[in-house]
């Protein structure tokens, strides 16, 4: 009995052994907040634009021990004569190293914005591509 008492002491012994060796990597890199602004530094929030308007989206990421990037992406969520969903040519990525805030700009096309209620989506990815958080938030143009 005493003999099995050894053996498992030993092994337990080992596996904590191996254990320490070993380096885990946990990641707590997030989006933190994400807002829209008239102005690029963000101080002038707003969820409300003019046609003619040159807004900001704003997209912190926070705890972020390396390399991210922040895809930007406008979709239509309701607007006479437009189907719902992202309009592919306003879709934007930002690189980060490391934490800090990820800025869009998007300026009026010609003729100004179409009025109509939008979304703006903000997603963070890992190096490998893989999608780690998001956060959205719904404007409009008048």
């Amino acid at each position: 009995m005493l003999y099995w008492k050894h053996i498992a002491a030993f092994c337990l012994l080992v596996t904590i052994t191996a254990l320490c060796g070993c380096s885990f990597s946990v990641s707590t890199a997030n989006l933190s907040s994400l807002k829209m602004a008239t102005d690029k530094e963000g101080k002038q929030e707003s969820s409300t634009f003019k046609p003619e308007d040159t807004f900001y989206a704003l997209a912190v990421i926070s705890n972020n021990p390396g390399k991210v990037s922040v895809k930007g992406r406008i979709h239509i969520e309701n607007m006479e004569g437009e189907k719902p969903g992202p309009i592919p040519t306003l879709e934007t990525t930002v690189e980060l190293n490391g934490s800090g805030v990820a800025t869009f700009t998007y300026s009026p096309p010609q003729n100004g914005w179409p009025a109509g209620k939008y979304k703006m989506e903000a997603l963070m990815l890992n190096e490998q591509g893989e999608q780690k958080d998001q956060k959205s938030m719904s404007f409009t143009i008048e």
